[in-house]
This record gives structure tokens, sequence and C-alpha cells, in this order.
């Protein structure tokens, strides 16, 4: 059989040591992509990142369904390479723009691959690089939401935001294609915000993700009292090990509860689908819990989740286990009655939390926002199961809703996920790794 030879595909990150990546955003989405070069056969990704962050990145990678140094490899500059550089060029790169020209200087002399994937646009060292290289713009999501950031730090003459603006532009234009997750974000923020060429942008949609192999013991994607018996016994080992007392025996399998699975941020929302379930126990006397991954930030004034979880002793009703492992993060989809993903916004073709709870027989109620329009548009039998986001009664009625006939729902979606699976990660990934090569057709990409 001819064997045939793997395009050396550069991931480009500047995320420092201490940075978070498991279960963040673009993390999984290179993880996604690893995952369908591996199935694929066609690629080796290689992610670079600064030294000392290679450790945490490998952890995470290694859960993949993808072999190390086959389907993909982690590396970091040496601690002599960055010596040598420090003591010839730190004087030409003073304080922060010192790491990302170390980080490019190193991957020009060492890092041996056909084109460059930059994951974020201010991630400016992806300038210096000599390869092809293509850039993801996730979105500019502070520009669609500027309310509950500080106004000096992000939005003053020299804040964040306004600073992110000219970088992610000339970073962006300086690559040979950029690459968005949807239509709404390639022209709302690539050409009207940033005043990108749209000829430059290719929109490659997520593949939808499937948690199913991590829990092979569903069959047919179906929920039974024995998967769910299963699953539940994987949470509680869990929180075992974590130390987590209440769940140490709690009865997942039984308990009706609602499942969350987001970082709490602007957009997220989470503290108005913890304000729906506080009205449903505390006023209607409804027995359901929220379990949700995102952490309680004590005292924070911009969400209004810790109000409803701290002012108003909740902490037995809505539970937090952020930061959540793969096998333990369905575990707790599958228990769950229904997923919840109230966000107002993101920047992709639907959410994951909806691909995900699908994959393994969880209906997934969503607010909508331009990504949930933007999936009605190619399944518009979804719209019976989104909700308005701002409406914490028309949330609580739809989740009253699903939790009377749960699998009535889930089989209402499973058509739609499936449509979607048609396309999966190998394509995904050859789309991105096509744009990086310069092998994809020029035209604007609508994959």
């Amino acid at each position: 059989m001819l064997k045939v030879e793997r395009a050396q595909i550069g991931v480009w990150s500047e995320l420092p040591p201490g940075s978070r990546w498991a279960n963040e955003g673009i993390s999984r989405i290179v993880g996604f992509l690893i995952e369908g070069g591996a199935e694929s056969g066609e690629f080796t990704f290689h992610v670079l990142v600064p030294r000392g962050m290679a450790e945490t990145v490998r952890m995470d990678l290694r859960t993949l369904h993808a072999r190390e140094n086959i389907d993909w490899v982690v590396d970091e500059p040496t601690r002599d390479f960055e010596q040598q550089w420090h003591a010839r060029h730190s004087h030409q790169f003073p304080g922060r723009a010192a790491m990302p020209a170390l980080l490019a200087a190193y991957a020009n002399d060492h890092i041996k691959v056909d084109g460059w994937i930059n994951t974020f646009p201010h991630f400016t060292g992806s300038r210096l690089l000599k390869q092809r290289k293509v850039a993801m713009l996730p979105d500019a999501i502070a520009y669609d939401f500027p309310i509950g950031w500080d106004n000096t730090h992000h939005w003053g003459p020299e804040g964040e935001f306004v600073t992110w603006r000219k970088i992610a532009h000339d970073t962006l234009a300086d690559a040979q294609a950029v690459i968005a997750h949807s239509k709404h974000v390639a022209n709302r923020h690539g050409v009207k915000l940033l005043g990108l060429d749209g000829d430059l942008i290719r929109v490659v949609p997520h593949a939808p993700p499937d948690l199913a192999p991590i829990l092979p013991f569903i069959e047919n994607r179906q929920k039974t009292p024995e998967t769910r018996k299963e699953a539940a016994g994987i949470l509680r080992d869990y929180a075992a090990v974590q130390g987590i007392d209440y769940l140490r025996q709690f009865p997942f399998e039984e308990t009706p509860f609602a499942a969350l699975a987001t970082q709490d941020r602007v957009t997220k929302n989470v503290g108005r689908a913890a304000e729906a379930i506080r009205r449903m126990v505390r006023r209607d006397r409804q027995n359901i819990k929220l379990v949700t991954t995102a952490p309680v930030h004590s005292g924070a004034s911009w969400t209004l989740f810790p109000g409803v979880v701290e002012g108003q002793q909740t902490q037995r009703d809505i539970l937090s286990l952020p930061d959540l492992p793969r096998e333990v993060h369905a575990a707790l989809f599958h228990c769950a009655s229904l997923v919840i993903h109230p966000t107002f916004y993101e920047g992709i073709v639907g959410t994951l939390t909806f691909y995900e709870a699908v994959s393994i027989g969880t209906p997934c109620i969503m607010g909508v926002g331009p990504h949930v329009r933007e999936l009605l548009e190619t399944a518009p039998e979804l719209k019976p199961l989104t909700f308005d986001p701002y409406d914490v009664e028309a949330m609580i009625a739809l989740i009253r809703n699903v939790m009377s006939d749960p699998n009535k729902a889930w089989r209402l979606q499973v058509p739609a996920y499936e449509n979607r699976r048609k396309r999966g990660w190998d394509q995904v990934a050859r789309a991105y790794a096509q744009a990086a090569l310069g092998t994809d057709r020029q035209e604007k990409q609508y994959a």
C-alpha cells in the first residue's frame, strides 16, 4: 500500500505559562482539528507554545483520539535558545514584544512545517513567520457587548479593546487567509468592523462534536436507566477524588437536573439560567437542580451569577463543577434531563453544547442569537427548542416543557445533528490545512 506523505501544519499560540488550555473554546477546536487530521491521516499538527506551557498542552492533547508524535506534536523553545536569543535580540524587542519575537525566531529555525494556523488575531508574533500562514478570527465579541468591561482599562484611548482592533486588523491582513467559523462573524466582524477584504476570509463552520465514543456503554445515542447509572458512577467517582463531599453519593441518575457548560463571561448569560432554576425551585416548588461548569466569581459585579448562588444561598440547588475532564463532562451531559445554552452570542454556527448533548441522548435548549439564527437557516425544525435569552420566564416555560418529555425533545433534534455530521472534522481539518498550505480555492469559502 502506498504511504501518503503527511503535510506538516503548524499551530501558533502565544498563551503564556499558567494560562488555561483544557476546556477553552479555541483549545477545544485545536483538539477537534487534530482528531480530524488523525482520522484522515493526511496531516501532522505541530503546536508551538511559549516555554513552560508545553506540558499543559500535552496533558490535554493526550486525552484525544490521536497519537502523539504522529498526529500531533507539542514544542516550545529550549532554555539554551531563549538565553542566546535574549543575549542577541532583547534590545530590539523590549517588554511584551520579546516573547512573540522569540517564539517566531524559534519557529523559523527549528519547526519544519508547510504552513501555519494562528489561533488568535492578537497573536502578533505570527507576522514574523517565514512560511505561509492563516489566522483565525473567532469573533470580536466585545464590540457587540461592550457593557460589563472596565471602561478605562478596556475602552480608554489606549484601552485593551481599542488597541486590539488595530492589532487584529494588522495581524489578520498580514495572513494569506483568514478563517472565520460563521458567516455572521465573517461579515460583521471581519469585513465591517476590521475592514478586511471579504475575499481573504474563508468561512469554515465546525463539524459537530460527538461525545458518544467517550462513553462506550451508550448504544445508538440512546439514554437508558443503565447508561445513566453508569454515567452517574463516573460523576460520583470524580466527586470522591476531588473531595466534593456533597456529590460523593449523589443520585445523578435519579435527580432531575439541567446542565450548563460554559465559562461565566459577559455574553454567556449564566446568571439568568441560574435565576430560572432558582424561581422553579423556590417559587414553583419544582424538583430540579442546575449543574454548571461555570465558576462562581464571588463579588463580581459584571455577572448576575454570584448574586443568585451566594446572595440567594442556592448552593445546593445550583452546583458549580468547573474544569471537568472530557469523560466527566460527557457523563454530566448524559445524566442531565436537558442541557441549557443561554448565551446571547457565539462566534460559530449553533452551539457546541447542542451538538454534544444530542450526541449522547440529551436535548438542548438554546438562547437565540446570531449563532442560532444561522443554524436555523438549515435546521428550522429546531426553533421550538429556542428561547429569548433575556426572558427568564420564557426559559422557565421551555425547561418545564422539555422536562415533561425529554426524549421527545431529543428526537426532534437528532435529525439536525445527524445532517450536520455528514461533514466531519476530517473535512474541517482539511479545510484549515489547505488554507494554510494555499491549496484551497481562492474564492470566499462558505463551507
